[in-house]
């Protein structure tokens, strides 16, 4: 876990080409079955973030145009959920453009295709770093239930992991998700 002082917003709300400005784009040949074209072009990318020294891949396609575009969502998601900003606890807001999805008593309604879906990540990870692993009173800071939380968690493997991540800092037991 990295903590940055002024966090991961920035870097999430950057359009990509500005945001592949702090970027290393290398593009390489991928390796494997595929065809003929898959092993002689340089369609697969690697995209290391500069500021962090993530780094996200994508191979699938044989357009180095699609998997650059993958691997900077990917990167993105990468970044929201190994980088925390470092905020004193009065000063946390939900993310404006996520804001709108913590309502109490309404189902938390966010894809891991929106766009916005980073920010989200980052806003629940913030708010689980200030509350130093504790969700009751995240879920409470977020005006969500814990069982919200929990489908959210079922749902996505990577931000189950960052959450427990964050609560083994604080020297918590980890989450454990039934079926």
């Amino acid at each position: 876990m990295q903590i940055v002082s002024q966090g991961v917003y920035p870097f999430l709300r950057l359009e990509d080409e500005k945001f592949l400005k702090d970027c290393r784009v290398d593009p390489y040949q991928a390796s494997g079955p595929g065809g003929q074209k898959r092993n002689r072009k340089y369609s697969a990318v690697r995209i290391t973030h500069l500021t962090t020294g993530l780094t996200s891949i994508s191979e699938e396609s044989r357009s180095q145009i699609e998997n650059r575009a993958r691997a900077l969502n990917r990167l993105r998601k990468l970044i929201a959920l190994n980088v925390r900003q470092d905020c004193p606890r009065e000063e946390f807001r939900i993310a404006p453009e996520v804001k709108g999805l913590f309502q109490p008593g309404c189902p938390l309604r966010m894809n891991v295709k929106n766009p916005l879906y980073p920010i989200f990540c980052a806003t629940i990870l913030d708010a689980i770093l200030l509350k130093e692993g504790r969700i009751g009173d995240t879920c409470a800071m977020l005006t969500i239930t814990s069982g919200q939380l929990g489908r959210l968690l079922r749902k996505d493997h990577e931000l189950f992991t960052a959450v427990n991540r964050l609560r083994e800092h604080f020297h918590l037991k980890p989450l454990r998700i039934s079926a």
